[in-house]
């Protein structure tokens, strides 16, 4: 739990975006998204446990390839968050990250493989303990970050008080974007760390 917890709670690609989402957008429009990350991160969870996780160490080009792809989209996020502007009313054009937008990028966000392959190796039990203690480890894992996220959410929704001035909206956007790219590096870090 308290590794899920360490896990989970730190700045990340995924908790950078549910802040700027419950910033602008507010607790209830940003739980598709929040749902989306849960239901990506368990799908790879799982994949990870029944043996994808190898295939990494035996294609290390593919793993790079996945590096590219999530630094390439980590920018583009980053323009996309420093490029929005403060919301006027319910007919503003811009959307929170939908349940499949947040469900896929957890297929190339850096921290998810990280987490997942420390949960699937150094927090499993061998032999026949291995199913029970990976379930185990599944359950608590979606139930400790999703209360993360939504920690993240609300500390969003909290900051949007503070930013009433577009000018003040318009840095904050700007820092939002910075810490989602400054989690670039976290993406090649996170290759020796995990295999």
């Amino acid at each position: 739990m308290l590794f899920c917890f360490a896990a989970s709670i730190t700045p990340g690609p995924n908790n950078i975006l549910l802040t700027h989402s419950g910033t602008h957008f507010g607790v209830t429009k940003t739980l598709p998204h929040l749902l989306g990350i849960r239901a990506g991160m368990t799908i790879m969870h799982l994949a990870m446990l029944l043996g994808l996780g190898k295939l990494f160490l035996m294609q290390p080009k593919l793993h790079f390839f996945l590096q590219l792809c999530a630094s390439g989209y980590i920018l583009y996020l980053a323009y996309k968050v420093a490029s929005s502007s403060q919301m006027k009313g319910e007919n503003a054009q811009a959307r929170p990250l939908n349940f499949y937008q947040g469900m896929l990028f957890q297929l190339i966000n850096p921290k998810s493989y990280a987490v997942l392959m420390t949960l699937c190796t150094a927090l499993t039990l061998p032999g026949s303990a291995y199913w029970p203690s990976a379930i185990l480890g599944v359950v608590i894992f979606n139930l400790v970050a999703a209360c993360s996220g939504l920690f993240w959410v609300n500390f969003g929704k909290y900051m949007r008080q503070f930013l009433n001035k577009p000018t003040t909206f318009k840095r904050f956007n700007w820092v939002m974007s910075l810490f989602l790219a400054a989690s670039i590096p976290l993406v090649f870090i996170s290759k020796s760390n995990t295999l």
